[in-house]
Order: C-alpha cells, then structure tokens, then sequence
C-alpha cells in the first residue's frame, strides 16, 4: 500500500494531541520507554550517537504518531551511518512497535519515501482505521522469508536413531512459559496471571516515574535497582487490591506514586553519600639530604634541654609554695 500525496497533506493537516510542552515530554517518555523495553538491557549498552537518534525519533513522533524524516537526515545530525537508522527502525518493525508504509514518488510511480507509526500512539487507531493496515499483517509481512527451490530433488537421508514422544515433550526447551513483553522477569512471573495485559501499564508508570526523579538529580539507578523497585511497587498496589477495589487509572496512579517516592528516596541517599568528602591524612616521602637530617637531631637534643630545664624549675616553684603551706 502506497500513501498517496493527498493522504500525506491531510495526515500533515491534522490537529496535533500535543497541547503543552509537558504532554509533549511525557508522550516522548512514553515512546522512549517503549523502545527501551523492546531493546532491553542491550540499550544502555548502545553508543550515545545511536540513543541520541532514537531520542529525536521518539521526539518527532510525538505530534502525530508518525515521523516521515529520512535516513539520511538522522544520520548526518547525529554522526550516524544510514546503516544503523535502518536497524533501529528494522528491530523496532519486528517488535511489533512500529508499522513501515511509503509514500508515493513525485518522480516517477513506485514508492517513495518511508513513513513511520508507533503503534503505542494515541492516534495510531486513527491511522489504522484511515489506511485500512494492520499491525499483526504488517509485521508478519516484513518476517515473511522468500521461497526457494531445492536444487536436487533426491530422496533425503532419514535418520536410523528416533527419539521417543515422550522425552521430547518432556524437555525444558519444549515447554513455553507465556510472559508479558516489556516487563521484568521478576515481575512477570509473579504479577502476570493477576494482572494480566495491565502488568505493562503499571510497569510503564514506574518507568514514567523513573524518568520524573531523573531530571532534577544527576545521579541514575542500575536495572536490577529499577526492577527491584518496580517490584515493590506493583507488590504494594496487590496488598491494598486485597482489600479495595480500583479502576485501572487509579491503579497506574498509585504505583506511580509509590514509585515516585521510593525513587526519590534513593537518588537523594546516592547523592548525599557522593558528595560526602572523606577525610585523608598526607603523607610525604620525599628523600631528605644529610645535613638536613643533622640540624634536625641538633634542634631535637636541644629542645629536650629546655623541656627538661622546665620540669626541674616546675619542681622547684612547687616545692617552695608547700614549703610556705607547713
């Protein structure tokens, strides 16, 4: 499906769902978030140059739910081979996170240009009912391999040693465990057959709320931290669902709020025990010279003389004042 010139202007035309510079910051977490997710711990291990560009992605996307910017502009602004733009969006694409379309050429009557939607914006529906596309076709479309045909047709080779049934249903490999993608394994095993598919609300919240703390404190958490506090957090909202009923809204905010202040609470301890100053004592080991060595032992021997002239005078002067007390 191609995106044709008049489709573009009206999706260019379109109002924006940004109404402030704070809704923007928070959708553009949002995304970041997401992509983070669909990355996992392989993202803090990306070059700066790479997050950089995912950032201004996430930035561009935050209007409309699209971004239709080329390679080669992300590529020259941060320093970036076209390669590895491509990459990003491939892997964001067989996540399930974003949907690839082209606009149609000016020049001649292929495609042109890609177009990006995150599936995770509010206005991906629109979209989607707009351009009639799914997201479940779409990336099993991209997945889809080419067929190709043998080159001998012989009759293949069967193996003489068969493995029974049982033993292979049996295996650790052969078993699947259902998971809900985006959260902490942690998490996941122990919260997922209570919350189900708004375990990755909850958990986005504690990310959103990660993010809040960040901005005015300079020091940053490692994942085990995070999830360890994400994990208290969903915990805390389970033990208060025990008694109380809630909405999913009110859900997500309580675990933000737990969250918020449990982040809050250690960034602060990490920043005061950092800008404590240890106290160190200096110790010197330059070589002295000889004659230094002895004006040293002289100026020694005689300060003893005077201490001990001193004790003797000290002494005397007590002596006289219990003399005149007899």
């Amino acid at each position: 499906m191609l995106i044709l010139n008049s489709d573009f202007n009206y999706m260019q035309q379109y109002d924006s769902c940004i109404k402030s510079k704070q809704q923007q910051k928070q959708m553009k977490y949002k995304l970041l978030d997401i992509v983070e997710t669909v990355y996992g711990e392989t993202f803090n291990r990306l070059k700066s140059e790479t997050r950089h560009a995912i950032d201004t992605l996430c930035f561009l996307a935050t209007d409309k739910g699209f971004i239709y910017a080329k390679d080669t502009y992300f590529a020259q602004l941060h320093n970036l081979s076209t390669r590895t733009i491509r990459r990003v969006m491939k892997t964001l694409q067989e996540a399930g996170k974003v949907v690839k379309k082209h606009r149609s050429s000016s020049r001649h009557n292929g495609r042109g240009a890609a177009v990006y939607f995150f599936v995770d914006h509010p206005y991906f529906s629109i979209w989607a009912q707009y351009f009639n596309f799914d997201v479940q076709t779409d990336v099993q479309a991209e997945k889809a391999e080419k067929p190709c045909a043998s080159k001998n047709k012989e009759a293949k080779k069967v193996s003489t040693y068969y493995l029974p049934n049982n033993y292979i249903k049996d295996h650790i490999m052969y078993k699947t465990i259902p998971f809900i993608k985006g959260v902490p394994k942690l998490v996941n095993q122990t919260f997922k057959d209570v919350f189900k598919d708004s375990l990755r609300d909850l958990y986005l919240r504690v990310r959103m709320a990660y993010h809040k703390v960040l901005r005015n404190i300079s020091y940053s958490l490692s994942i085990k931290e995070i999830h360890s506090v994400a994990y208290e957090s969903i915990h805390t909202l389970f033990t208060y669902l025990k008694t109380s009923s809630m909405s999913l809204e009110e859900q997500c905010k309580l675990v933000y709020r737990v969250a918020f202040n449990k982040f809050n609470t250690l960034l602060k301890c990490e920043e005061i025990s950092g800008d404590q100053n240890i106290p160190y004592r200096i110790i010197r080991k330059e070589m002295l010279p000889d004659w230094f060595k002895e004006t040293q032992e002289v100026a020694e021997q005689e300060i003893s003389k005077i201490e001990d002239k001193s004790e003797e005078a000290e002494m005397v002067q007590m002596r006289a004042i219990l003399a005149h007390y007899k």
